[in-house]
């Protein structure tokens, strides 16, 4: 009987992602495990160094790069286990952090889903549980002035210090990095929605088991290194994510807004892109 099903994308990372396949076998600590690699079409030997170290990975190879959702859709369909781990080829998960969420899953059955606890390289805590955007804080952090103004009320609740937190604390999103899902609970509520290619889709799927009535967590014993940007880096991903943001926005909250603002969020986010895009191009040539 498999205890938990680990999902990982595998995405021109061969170093990575053999270190991020490495961690979970290493702390399986007595669970049963299937491991799901999906090789998006990588071009770096990742296909071969993988089956030549992990005999036991179920591989599923695409001929063409799928976005984050497709890919692990198929991990999620293919399970086998009751719970369903998320997991970015660019992170290490650390000792006792499978055991932690599965005992947490299984012990509290209203739980969708449970994020780990992102950290950086240096030991620093990532941004991992989340407030829901609203429409305030997206515009601040667009501008930057988050960063201005750390502590302000708008966006102090959706960028949550997590330094201080003494055991699981419910939160209304995870980040997709690291995010042990229950399968009986993605199912039905549907699955990623496989219209964001990368970017916006673990907040989705966050509001959507929300609304079902699902709770989502936050275990800071869980832990899990990120080296962030390793899988998203690139400028055509200026692109991408300004696209899930239109996409975001027209999902959950174009409808309930008037048309002038919506029309003022829709030219915000060209504006951004735009302005983003051309400093790509700066760095690029600089």
């Amino acid at each position: 009987m498999v205890d938990l099903t680990v999902s990982i994308i595998s995405n021109d990372n061969r170093d990575l992602v053999l270190k991020c396949i490495e961690s979970v076998y290493g702390c399986a600590e007595g669970l049963a495990l299937e491991v799901i690699v999906i090789e998006n079409a990588s071009t770096d030997g990742s296909e071969g160094a993988i089956r030549q170290g992990f005999q036991d990975v179920r591989l599923i190879v695409n001929e063409v790069k799928e976005g984050f959702s497709a890919n692990h859709n198929k991990a999620i369909r293919a399970a086998s286990g009751s719970f369903v781990f998320l997991l970015n080829d660019d992170t290490v998960v650390h000792k006792g952090a499978l055991r932690l969420m599965v005992e947490f899953m299984r012990a509290n059955p209203a739980a969708g889903a449970a994020g780990g606890f992102l950290i950086n390289p240096d030991g620093t805590p990532q941004l991992t549980g989340r407030a829901t955007p609203t429409l305030a804080a997206a515009a601040m952090v667009s501008l930057g002035l988050h960063r201005l103004f750390p502590d302000n009320p708008v966006t102090s609740k959706y960028y949550r210090k997590q330094e201080t937190f003494p055991g699981p604390v419910e939160v209304e999103s995870i980040n997709g990095s690291a995010v042990m899902l229950r399968k009986d609970a993605a199912e039905k509520v549907g699955l990623l929605d496989e219209g964001f290619f990368l970017f916006c889709e673990d907040v989705d799927l966050s509001i959507r088991l929300r609304k079902a009535g699902y709770r989502l967590y936050l275990l800071p014993d869980s832990k899990v290194t990120h080296y962030r940007g390793k899988s998203t880096g690139g400028r055509r991903m200026v692109w991408v994510y300004h696209r899930s943001l239109l996409r975001f926005y027209r999902k959950h909250f174009a409808k309930d807004r008037p048309f002038l603002l919506n029309l003022l969020v829709y030219v915000g986010i060209y504006l951004r892109f735009i302005v983003y895009w051309l400093y790509g191009n700066v760095r690029k040539r600089a």
